[in-house]
């Protein structure tokens, strides 16, 4: 369960002008079908994949265009006015303070944090935290990842109290993105991330899942059990984002 969490905030889209070759946010997952009607195994694992693998891999994309964005723009030497504001709205959606002076802003940690997740990664935390999409939680508040709230009397009528309930899956999402790419537990994590980076090698979930032992008060076993959800659903996995990508060469045509 997740001891360390932060709030979301609805200014967490992508904060660049979106054209037709760019991912939006208008489609949304509302909720989760109901996975209990399917057997416990392979068939549930594949409707709960099928549900989110497209949805952490449309998040990574919009993470994906921001970081682009900064990566293009962090040497120029004329910003415009809305390319300051994006540029502040960013380190806002990422808990950072910056000066309205592009030359002032700490890049190297405004970098580390707007990054992508591996999607195997994320997977693995829903599908351990939600139970493959069958919680109460995960049904009722749409949250897959035990997020709590600020408080524990938090909530509207009908969610789970003390934990955070989110409009669509896809909010939940990304407040867990959010929450890993910027809360001080997970640092650890985002340094690994940036020296992978820095070597030119492939960010995988095997780099990094024993760096959320703060997710949980269990510790390092917490990592070792996802590391085990990781190994026995990796085929599974991988034949759902296959799954995602064929949808989306068919639906070009």
């Amino acid at each position: 369960m997740l001891v360390m969490s932060i709030g979301f905030s609805s200014a967490w889209a992508s904060t660049g002008t979106m054209n037709h070759q760019e991912y939006s946010l208008n489609d949304k997952l509302e909720s989760l079908p109901d996975l209990r009607k399917y057997p416990s195994g392979t068939q549930r694992k594949k409707a709960f994949l099928n549900a989110v693998v497209p949805i952490i891999d449309k998040q990574n994309a919009l993470i994906r265009q921001d970081r682009e964005w900064l990566l293009r723009k962090r040497l120029s030497q004329a910003w415009s006015s809305k390319e300051i504001a994006r540029l502040q709205q960013i380190c806002s959606n990422y808990r950072m303070q910056c000066s309205s002076n592009p030359e002032k802003v700490k890049w190297t940690e405004l970098l580390k944090r707007v990054d992508t997740l591996p999607t195997h990664l994320v997977v693995a935390q829903a599908a351990a935290e939600s139970g493959w999409g069958t919680s109460k939680l995960a049904q009722v508040n749409n949250n897959l990842f035990g997020m709590r709230c600020g408080s524990k009397t938090c909530g509207e009528p009908g969610n789970i109290k003390g934990y955070s309930a989110y409009d669509t899956v896809d909010d939940s999402v990304r407040a867990y993105m959010l929450n890993m790419n910027s809360h001080g537990a997970y640092g650890k994590l985002r340094e690994s991330r940036a020296e992978l980076r820095s070597q030119g090698d492939t960010v995988t979930a095997d780099h990094l899942v024993n760096k959320l032992g703060r997710y949980s008060e269990r510790g390092a076993s917490y990592s070792r059990f996802l590391q085990r959800v990781l190994d026995n659903n990796e085929h599974l996995i991988i034949q759902a984002q296959n799954d995602v990508e064929t949808a989306s060469i068919r639906d070009e045509f």
